[in-house]
């Protein structure tokens, strides 16, 4: 018997130390992986970061070391995609683009900090100021630490707000391409309907009333989607679902939606750069507090968290801020 416990103990010392050399291999992935993200070597970057990954799969995924090499490797696919959009508009030529001075007024920028690039059909703008125009089939391009407010000119329906290595083609009236990032989106007209698509889905947003809403593209080419105003419709494919404010849900790459859950607004108002990070606030923020307050009141048990990423249909990444109140 004692050479059995021997044996346990034995082979107990040997996981922990395989556990600790696989956390020091990954370490010092992460650090390489941060080197070539440094030196625009995304390409190389990616891939000694998912070796990272690879080390650490059967760790918890809420290990921090697991976390911070995810939290690189968003940033680095995030790069990634804006070094790709600057070199492939930087390689046509000046006659292939339209003279600035007949670009429309589809959009004009509300608010701006760091550096916005708009590119394609008319000539590239390297850096978005304020009252800039910006029309319809320009891919507008917003660097890390950056974020810009655009607002419909005429007739003066629709604003969005989006920031932090993220890029979208502002295709029509209706309909966005985001790439990559963060877009937050508030419509002023009845029966509207927007369409949006990510890498890997597509999605119909729309509502009867006025409302407001935010999207992240996903590490896996989706969406994830909270309501902030309004009755909004959501559909991607065969799939419905109406959500109302603080409702949370996953657009996914197999064109379906996932559960949806609910997020408390007031963490949200507080939380998301978004909203905090503009000088001037969103035009709606009143009617916002309402909700959150709305909220509040009907709900007695409140949680506070953050809902992160989504890797598929069941792995949520969803973080408690503080315990229950009363």
């Amino acid at each position: 018997m004692k050479s059995f416990w021997l044996l346990i103990l034995f082979f107990s010392f040997l996981l922990k130390l395989s556990a600790n050399s696989s956390i020091q291999i990954a370490e010092s992935y992460l650090e390489k992986g941060v080197s070539l993200t440094e030196k625009s070597m995304y390409d190389d970057a990616v891939k000694i970061l998912n070796k990272a990954m690879g080390l650490l799969r059967e760790f918890p995924s809420r290990h921090p070391l697991r976390l911070e090499i995810e939290r690189q490797l968003r940033i680095t696919k995030g790069k990634s995609i804006v070094s790709r959009y600057n070199k492939r508009s930087s390689n046509l030529e000046v006659s292939d683009f339209l003279p600035l001075k007949d670009e429309n007024r589809s959009f004009s920028v509300e608010q701006v900090f760091g550096k916005i690039s708009s590119r394609q059909i008319w000539m590239p703008r390297q850096n978005l100021e304020l009252n800039h125009p910006v029309g319809y089939g320009r891919r507008v391009t917003v660097y890390p630490n950056s974020g810009i407010e655009l607002a419909s000119s005429s007739p003066h329906n629709l604003i969005l707000r989006s920031m932090g290595a993220s890029t979208m083609d502002l295709v029509g009236p209706n309909k966005i391409n985001l790439y990559s990032g963060y877009l937050l989106m508030g419509i002023y007209k009845n029966n509207f309907e927007m369409f949006l698509e990510a890498p890997q889905t597509n999605l119909s947003v729309s509502s009867k009333s006025p409302f407001s809403c935010m999207f992240e593209v996903t590490t896996n080419g989706g969406f994830k989607v909270i309501a902030l105003l309004g009755e909004i419709r959501l559909k991607c494919g065969s799939s419905e679902m109406q959500v109302l404010p603080g409702d949370l849900c996953f657009v996914l790459p197999d064109k379906s939606l996932s559960r949806k859950m609910s997020i408390e607004l007031s963490t949200l108002m507080v939380t998301s750069k978004l909203i905090t990070a503009f000088s001037k606030p969103l035009p709606f923020v009143n009617k916002l507090k309402q909700q959150a307050m709305m909220q509040a009141l009907r709900t007695r048990k409140r949680y506070r968290t953050v809902v992160g990423d989504v890797k598929s249909t069941s792995d949520f990444e969803i973080r408690v801020l503080d315990q229950p109140e009363p």
